[in-house]
């Protein structure tokens, strides 16, 4: 039996001693990073590991009296493109530029030029136009999740509410007076992430909501009025018109509608800025005859003639001072209220004459003319009032029939008020966190003379003569008095027509001030125009209440 002899060739050997080197140099290198290296390499594990993001945080809601909902965040979408995987046909642009609103070469243009990286193409797009995009399977396409403002009211409330920009940042109205208490904190989240961006562990630090703030706003008081408007606005052809509505005994404003309007929803196509523009409380005017019943009680109040004083005003024109006022006719022997149910201006210069201008002047400021009303908080302007050293003998007797000064349909609103509230002010206010359920009361004319401006306020209105009888309702007696003044700008002579007055006469529920600009036709007068849109909002007003809507 022989035995078998097995060699081992030089180059098994060779190739044994290569690998045993190799795994002694691996197992050295392995020591090495673990003795000397494992700080860095735990760290370079979390960087690629590690994610960290910011967590939205809902803006706060803006809500009416009654909690419904004028604005508020909802989830939005941002569109982006990854331009390495991107196709750029001439299909794919026009599809894309039709489904986001963007005009096909304006989208070309902002893409031009680059090659590799990632463009957002559009913000706060709904979740119908995110479905929409998936279904083109435009290649590249991305979405990233956002919040984004709603409007629900639209038109209605635009320039109470106001509106944010693009990062909803308070602009304009409401969203901008209280942005930061909107605004809310956000939050945060930092941890490991594993396959598909799934958080496995970390650190969560929660959003937190912004302040929910609640107007006084009534939105079907507020929807009522702006519907009314813009009817009568086309009906007459007005340039612009603003409707304030509150609640006499608080100082509520419950309606604040301004026309033209826009969307704040929709500003893609808005060119026309002027529309952004509150004209309730920005807008000043000259308020003609609307102002006499201020003047009529400074008048009584100075004991400067008696109740039973007649004052003829024939031939319908008086001359003073150089320059001539007018009546619509001839009205003859006038006692004081057919004076303001008639809207005599001659009646009222004759009147005014005789009146110290301290004594005017002092008693316009307390009614609230020539004073900022602070309290509504968004922008407004206080109008313009002389001081009393400024009045020439002529311009006394101008104010006392409404020109010569300025006030906004909101000052107008905060005026009258005063009659509403037995010769009281309260001062108005927009937000109810600044309401009291017992109002801060100013005292301006005594009991008997809000008495009697009240009686010529219900004469105006419920009297055949009355300048302001289009402005009735059905089963309750309405107290308003009318103002037409005249504006000629470049030869371009136009109107504007006002009424002011509340309902019911006796402890008013609603006091309404209703303005036209821009009127140019046969109809321009505050009692043909502004009185019959008071009457009809009030009209649909108590069938709401009445109905318990």
């Amino acid at each position: 039996m022989s035995a078998r002899i097995v060699y081992s060739s030089g180059r098994i050997v060779f190739i044994q001693l290569i690998l045993l080197i190799g795994f002694c140099a691996l197992l050295g290198r392995l020591v090495y990073l673990q003795i000397y290296q494992d700080i860095f390499l735990d760290d370079q594990v979390f960087t690629r590991l590690d994610t960290q993001y910011s967590l939205l945080a809902s803006r706060g809601k803006i809500l009416d009296r009654n909690d419904n909902i004028l604005a508020l965040d909802v989830k939005g979408y941002s569109v982006g493109i990854d331009l390495e995987k991107f196709k750029y046909d001439q299909k794919t642009i026009i599809s894309l530029s039709k489904l986001l609103n963007k005009d096909p070469l304006v989208l070309v243009k902002s893409l031009k030029g680059k090659i590799s990286g990632y463009k957002e193409i559009s913000r706060n797009i709904n979740l119908e136009t995110k479905e929409d995009l998936k279904s083109q399977k435009i290649s590249g396409l991305y979405f990233r999740e956002n919040l984004r403002r709603s409007y629900p009211e639209r038109n209605i409330t635009s320039h109470v509410v106001g509106l944010t920009d693009i990062d909803r940042k308070g602009i304009q109205g409401t969203e901008l007076v209280f942005h930061k208490e909107l605004l809310g904190e956000e939050g945060s989240f930092e941890g490991i992430k594993g396959t598909r961006n799934l958080k496995l562990e970390g650190h969560r630090k929660e959003a937190v909501s912004g302040k929910d703030i609640k107007l006084t706003i009534d939105i079907n008081i507020q929807s009522i009025a702006y519907h009314e408007l813009e009817k009568a606005i086309k009906e007459y052809d007005a340039k612009a018109g603003s409707v304030v509505i509150i609640e006499p005994k608080t100082g509520a404003i419950l309606a604040l509608v301004s026309s033209p309007s826009f969307d704040p929803s929709d500003r893609k196509n808005l060119k026309d800025m002027s529309k952004l523009r509150n004209r309730a409380t920005v807008d000043v005017f000259e308020p003609g005859s609307v102002l006499k019943p201020l003047a009529m009680s400074a008048i009584l109040e100075s004991q400067q003639y008696t109740d039973s004083i007649e004052i003829n005003t024939s031939p319908g024109w008086v001359e003073f001072e150089g320059y001539k006022t007018s009546d619509f006719r001839d009205y003859g022997v006038l006692n004081l209220t057919e004076i303001i149910s008639l809207s005599s201006n001659v009646g009222m210069v004759k009147l005014c004459k005789n009146q110290d201008i301290e004594h005017l002047t002092d008693y316009y400021q307390s009614f609230g003319i020539g004073r900022y009303p602070t309290s509504i908080m968004i922008p407004a302007r206080e109008g313009f009032l002389p001081h009393s050293s400024q009045f020439t003998s002529r311009d006394k007797v101008s104010s006392c029939y409404g020109y010569g000064m300025t006030l906004s349909a909101l000052q107008i609103a905060q005026a009258y008020s005063v009659f509403a509230n037995n010769g009281n002010f309260i001062e108005l206010n927009l937000y109810d966190e600044f309401s009291f359920d017992i109002p801060i009361k100013e005292r301006v004319i005594s009991e008997d003379t809000n008495k009697k401006i009240l009686d010529m306020l219900v004469e105006a209105v419920n009297s055949n003569r009355g300048t302001a009888s289009k402005a009735k309702i059905k089963n309750r007696i309405v107290a308003g008095k009318t103002g037409t003044a005249k504006e000629t700008l470049e030869e371009n002579t136009t109107y504007t027509g006002t009424f002011a007055g509340f309902v019911p006469y006796k402890n008013p529920e609603f006091l309404a001030v209703v303005v036209l600009h821009g009127l140019s036709g046969e109809d321009y007068s505050g009692g043909k125009v502004s009185a019959p849109i008071f009457s009809n909002i009030m009209q649909q007003i108590f069938l709401m209440k009445d109905l318990k809507i």
